[in-house]
């Protein structure tokens, strides 16, 4: 069994050490883990550095050469490379990885007005099993490339529903910064897409939350069944059912056995 799990830049600096043997694991359990991560807060903050002022536009970081030219620095080098060695000092196999190589994930052009922002075209699959047919972690920087080889920042949440649709994973982990959702005060525990957008227009879910959720509904296509939203600052943010909030198909709700990691 396949499962996605997307790391948001959010929670790379305060992300629990147990959370690279909680992928170990799983893959003991017969789960194979793919990584997906971002590294926005790491990104604006390397911009800053260089005297260049984030922009963004409906939530998407507008990127000119000179603000790709850092994001791929960040997520290819330092992140990425962070990422791998933790997971080797766990005692996993991983390999780091961004869509470009390899031509992994294939973009195009997503607005004229954002610059260099790709959306997912094509994932090549077969590349992805290649590595986990080794025992290997792949460990992807959410960077696209198109067929004239220009190479594009992609949303990371955006790459990971498509890795998973391609490698027909039935489950997408997002490891926030956040203990998934509280309505009133309280954990939630599961809620479909009906039930989600009616918490959003009842004013239930507000926020730095809403972009969160509805990151998470987008991914609830293909063959994902449901997505979780857990933070990665806890321990057995992977392992134990009781962390987090599932969203999930509605068609699917009593299908607990998805979430019995």
């Amino acid at each position: 069994m396949k499962i996605v799990i997307k790391i948001g830049g959010s929670i790379l600096e305060s992300l629990h050490s147990a959370f690279f043997k909680e992928c170990i694991q799983l893959m003991k359990q017969g789960i194979t883990p793919v990584i997906v991560h971002g590294g926005g807060p790491m990104i604006s903050e390397r911009m800053d550095q260089a005297g260049i002022q984030p922009q963004f536009v409906d939530g998407l970081r507008v990127t000119d050469q000179k603000t790709l030219e850092i994001v791929e620095m960040v997520l290819a080098g330092s992140v990425n490379k962070w990422l791998v060695t933790q997971f080797r000092l766990a005692g996993a196999q991983a390999i780091g990885l961004t869509g470009i190589d390899l031509g992994l994930i294939e973009a195009t052009p997503a607005d004229s007005k954002l610059g260099f922002v790709g959306h997912v075209a094509s994932i090549d699959s077969k590349a992805i099993e290649t590595f986990l047919a080794q025992g290997w972690i792949p460990v992807i920087a959410s960077l696209g490339v198109d067929s004239q080889g220009q190479h594009y920042n992609i949303n990371a949440d955006d790459v990971a529903s498509a890795i998973a649709d391609a490698l027909s994973a039935k489950k997408l982990i997002s490891v926030s910064n956040v203990d998934g959702i509280k309505i009133d005060g309280k954990p939630l525990k599961q809620a479909t897409e009906e039930e989600i957008v009616g918490y959003i227009q009842s004013g239930e879910i507000t926020g730095g939350m809403i972009p969160k959720v509805r990151s998470g509904l987008r991914s609830l296509t293909g063959s994902v069944e449901e997505v979780v939203i857990v933070n990665g600052s806890s321990s057995g943010c992977l392992t134990d059912s009781s962390h987090g909030t599932r969203l999930i198909k509605g068609e699917v709700k009593d299908h607990v056995f998805i979430s019995q990691l």
